[in-house]
């Protein structure tokens, strides 16, 4: 289990790492239900600054450790599940560190590769068995990626992907007109008109980070989406430890209903944590630039009060989200339709999106004609109507 004891300074890399364990850990035992074969591939696999030998404050050190724990579980089922991983580095430097993995988990196949993660994805694929269920995590030190290059991963059936979006970088690369940078950003971000939506955002008098980040992260969105045939893609966004403001979004990508109700649960618990080791990290900053201590306690507190209010704010905008994809009588959707859909726009789980339905319907602002004596919450096969 990760623990922020191992991550002095660079507490970003904490929280992606308690959603990836958190998501990975249940996403690979409920798989393995299905797929006699699992895959992890690590296209940028490090390792960079790891604190143990075991490599467990690394993500390839995290996925593994979830590939053996649900192998385990399942061979006490009698259900003997195939794991492997295919761990990618280009620096020879970590890769001399990355070349050691393989013997320390010998109960999962592991495979290393000293390359360029973008000129082996062919080599890769045609590694993995066809009938194998893929978890990728794209997670690049720097921006310059070539989306189209990775097509053929993000297009394989029978898989996810976690895109690690440095917005950060991104943002301020979009303001720079040399050509290399143009190029590179336009090989990143290859549809859409997300630059005209900035160009029209600054003669308008300018716009906001929030606003900078909703065109771009957007627009990453879709090309993932459409590039992938992905059903939904959900957003989390990593912020600086000391600042109020994102350094990167991950980007989940997947083709299943259940895959994005599990990383809602996953993501929530996240944001949970972010922002309990935020306030904690301020309180050490204000306490080593100041020299005082006991004024700034009060930091501890701001943190998950900002977490509510956001929550509560993505539970409104569902709210309203949920009336505009309801069709008005006689025309309906079926639950089972809606639910994701509301989940993949907005930071919130299913229970909140059952709660919210279940409300409009008492305050007479829905139809439900499928509704059964007794029942709380909405099931999948139900009807909904707006009045």
């Amino acid at each position: 289990m990760v623990s922020l004891a191992d991550y002095a300074g660079r507490e970003q890399s904490y929280v992606k790492h308690v959603l990836l364990e958190s998501y990975l850990e249940k996403l690979v035992h409920k798989v393995a239900s299905r797929y006699d074969q699992i895959a992890y591939v690590d296209g940028f696999a490090g390792p960079w600054l790891s604190a143990n030998e075991r490599f467990e404050d690394t993500s390839f050190g995290i996925a593994l450790s979830a590939l053996r724990r649900a192998k385990a579980t399942w061979k006490q089922n009698s259900r003997d599940v195939r794991m492997s991983a295919f761990l990618v580095e280009r620096d020879k430097t970590a890769y001399s560190q990355l070349a050691q993995v393989p013997a320390r988990y010998t109960d999962v196949t592991i495979k290393t590769h000293c390359e360029d993660f973008l000129n082996i994805v062919p080599t890769i694929l045609g590694e993995i068995a066809p009938s194998a269920f893929v978890f990728f995590l794209i997670d690049p030190k720097g921006w310059r990626v070539p989306l189209n290059t990775l097509a053929p991963l993000l297009a394989r059936p029978n898989s996810e992907v976690i895109f690690n979006f440095m917005f950060d970088f991104i943002n301020r690369a979009a303001s720079i007109n040399e050509p290399k940078v143009v190029a590179g950003l336009d090989e990143l971000i290859p549809f859409g008109n997300w630059r005209a939506a900035l160009a029209e955002g600054e003669r308008n008098g300018g716009l906001s980070p929030e606003e900078r980040n909703e065109i771009l992260v957007t627009a990453f969105s879709d090309n993932l989406r459409q590039i992938g045939n992905y059903g939904y893609v959900a957003e989390t966004a990593v912020l600086r430890p000391t600042k109020d403001r994102p350094l990167y979004s991950l980007l989940y990508c997947t083709r299943s209903k259940t895959g994005i109700e599990v990383f809602r649960d996953c993501q929530i618990a996240a944001l949970e944590e972010q922002s309990h080791t935020r306030a904690a990290v301020k309180i050490g900053h204000a306490q080593t630039t100041s020299g005082q201590g006991e004024i700034f306690q009060s930091l501890h507190e701001m943190g998950p009060d900002d977490l509510l209010r956001y929550l509560q704010s993505e539970r409104e905008a569902a709210t309203r989200r949920i009336l505009e994809l309801i069709p008005a009588h006689p025309d309906t959707i079926q639950y089972d339709k809606l639910w994701p859909q509301i989940l993949a726009r907005s930071v919130v789980t299913k229970v909140d999106v059952n709660k919210i339905v279940a409300r409009l319907r008492a305050e007479n602002q829905l139809l439900i004609p499928d509704w059964e004596k007794r029942r709380r919450v909405p099931q999948d096969g139900y009807r909904l109507q707006r009045v």
